[in-house]
């Protein structure tokens, strides 16, 4: 899509009623052509990291699903190991997660797969269309199973993120759908900086490392960076102060975010759509346990065609909305990048450089009776 169009997005506000089900199935109507009778369907959500309460709703996933099977498609619903450590780091632990998160098959009408596979390596390398020639790399790593599917429908969750800003359609293209080699990727713009002067020895960051990278020698921690993958887990856990951020870190992340979504959008072409339910907008995502607190009041639900389009918006109707709680006070046009120290825009405006849509949108306010 050239960026001199301008895009639909479809908006239920909750000002109305917080009737899901039926308006769901109003703002899907607006985007089901993506649907064949007979295709297999991704449906692309994150079913939430182990303690997280902020992520999408089993319910709301089961009526996509269901909407999907009314439209003729098969659908699937999945999501990608983590590049951290944690409690979906492999398939199996990812899968006890969503089913403790309440995603299961029954739960949700359709499988549940993660689609990079038992260790987050199973995918293929595609290039990047549009790809900037300062781009941060050339091609990505889809999970396979994406690949496996006709058409994908992407429900994003809009919330917070320490390096981002924000997380909407485009981070959940390129974080979620892509395998550990294109998550490190991404992440490596951000790999700490260790200034081992303040180490105390600990070894917390030699034992916590899940790739090898970090060893004690001596009384000091060294990494070896052709090991690391820029989990930074080391930089969350570490009271020393050994590791900080770049200085450039979030800009040159928004910037790889961006690149690995149009990667993984290219191989969708007209074939995808997106759903951003604006509601429990915490400062940080769903891989966070103790995300926080919520910033706004719940927004609404968008649909559209267009990531770039659909992520602008959603930033705009936050913007346009009072801040509650610990955040009443605040001002900012880009809250949740005032709390994250970064330009939630960054990442929509280089997706936009890329082809993968516009930042112009008609905002299309769902009425009571539509469909």
């Amino acid at each position: 899509m050239g960026s001199s169009e301008c895009s639909e997005v479809f908006f239920y506000p909750y000002s109305r009623s917080r009737g899901y089900l039926k308006e769901l199935k109003v703002l899907f109507s607006r985007v089901a052509d993506v649907v064949s009778s007979g295709d297999s369907v991704a449906v692309k959500t994150h079913m939430g990291e182990y303690g997280n309460t902020g992520h999408l709703r089993p319910p709301l996933v089961r009526r996509v699903c269901d909407l999907i099977k009314e439209a003729g498609g098969r659908p699937f619903v999945t999501d990608t190991t983590t590049l951290y450590p944690g409690r979906r780091f492999t398939a199996t632990q990812h899968l006890a997660t969503a089913a403790f998160n309440g995603f299961t098959e029954e739960s949700l009408g359709a499988p549940i797969v993660i689609a990079d596979g038992e260790e987050g390596h199973d995918g293929e390398w595609v290039g990047i269309p549009g790809r900037m020639t300062e781009g941060p790399f050339d091609k990505v790593k889809i999970a396979g199973r994406l690949l496996d599917a006709d058409s994908m429908i992407v429900l994003s969750h809009v919330k917070g993120h320490f390096l981002a800003g924000f997380g909407g359609a485009i981070k959940n293209l390129a974080m979620g759908c892509v395998t550990k080699e294109s998550k490190a990727a991404q992440h490596r713009a951000a790999r700490a900086l260790m200034d081992v002067s303040g180490c105390n020895g600990c070894a917390e960051c030699v034992d916590v490392c899940s790739y090898g990278a970090m060893a004690l020698v001596g009384e000091t921690a060294e990494r070896d960076e052709e090991a690391c993958m820029s989990c930074n887990r080391c930089f969350f856990l570490c009271k020393q102060g050994v590791f900080t951020l770049p200085p450039q870190a979030r800009d040159e992340f928004a910037v790889s975010v961006a690149h690995a979504a149009a990667g993984v959008a290219g191989q969708f072409h007209s074939r995808s759509a997106y759903i951003n339910f604006v509601q429990d907008v915490t400062p940080l995502c769903d891989c966070v346990a103790a995300s926080g607190l919520p910033v706004v009041a719940d927004i609404g639900i968008l649909a559209s065609h267009d990531a770039v389009a659909i992520d602008r918006a959603s930033l705009d109707l936050i913007a346009q909305s009072k801040p509650v709680g610990e955040f009443a006070h605040s001002s900012y046009p880009d809250i949740l990048g005032r709390i994250n120290d970064a330009d939630s825009l960054d990442q929509v405006r280089v997706a936009q450089v890329l082809g993968m849509g516009t930042m112009e949108y008609e905002l299309k306010e769902q009425s009571r009776n539509a469909g």
